[in-house]
């Protein structure tokens, strides 16, 4: 692939070196935390030569590009084959790890003193049972807290920060999350285009697998069960590579040309 221009080629090389690969702009979390980022005319480069894409969101009414919408932008398989033959030779997809949500939530935080609603928890700190927090400390040890999601019976995939209050919704009730609300979830974070494993229970992982087909689930056994096993895979980095080889490697056969 023949060599970007200055700029154009910098956004490529500094996304591949960041967890989630996003090439950041002045609208990005990474502008505000003091990161690099990069103009729109930089962009615009990087985007018609195919380095990056935006991705689909719930609310679109079809499909959408980023001259219409200026979303951010992330790397593309080309974006990242540029990227390895200029220099990032081991970068490969994003590892995302989801995780199942609990029953047990951390107590309703009530009413202010002028009677309004008191700021919910993040979803990181929300769910205080001990099978979740096993699997979200697993997770931690897996990838970047940026490819962690909670996978929520009531509003899907949450990010760690993302503000919630306590809510009793199970699988299979009225208001649970469904397998075709998960597929618009799963598509914003670009699932068909990364490593995923999930921790939690099949219940989950059948829901999640009709439009991640490369999950990996790699807990068997029961709750207590699943919970050594997360212990061994935090303690131990033989076991997490072999998590992601496994996990790259169903990638793989689902997505192999057909003969």
């Amino acid at each position: 692939m023949p060599k970007l221009r200055g700029k154009q080629h910098e956004a490529v090389l500094t996304a591949a070196q960041r967890p989630d690969q996003l090439v950041a702009s002045r609208d990005d979390r990474a502008y505000w935390n003091g990161e690099p980022w990069f103009n729109e005319r930089t962009l615009a480069r990087v985007h018609s030569a195919g380095y990056a894409d935006i991705r689909p969101e719930p609310w679109d009414p079809g499909p959408v590009t980023w001259q219409q919408t200026g979303r951010s932008l992330f790397l593309t398989p080309a974006g990242r084959e540029y990227a390895r033959q200029h220099g990032a030779s081991t970068l490969g997809r994003r590892r995302v790890v989801l995780i199942a949500c609990a029953q047990k939530k951390a107590p309703d935080p009530g009413l202010n003193e002028y009677g309004n609603p008191r700021a919910g928890y993040p979803a990181g700190d929300l769910y205080i049972g001990q099978y979740h927090r096993s699997l979200r400390r697993a997770a931690d040890a897996l990838t970047d807290q940026s490819l962690i999601r909670i996978v929520s019976a009531l509003h899907g995939l949450v990010t760690l920060e993302q503000p919630l209050h306590p809510y009793d919704v199970t699988l299979g009730d009225e208001r649970a999350i469904t397998a075709e609300r998960l597929a618009e979830y799963t598509a914003s974070l670009g699932l068909g285009d990364a490593d995923v494993i999930f921790l939690g229970g099949q219940a989950y992982a059948a829901l999640l697998r009709p439009s991640v087909p490369h999950l990996f689930t790699p807990l068997t056994g029961d709750m207590l069960a699943h919970r050594s096993q997360c212990k061994t895979a935090r303690e131990s980095t033989t076991l997490r590579t072999i998590w992601w080889q496994d996990a790259a490697r169903l990638f793989e056969e689902c997505h192999r040309e057909p003969a």
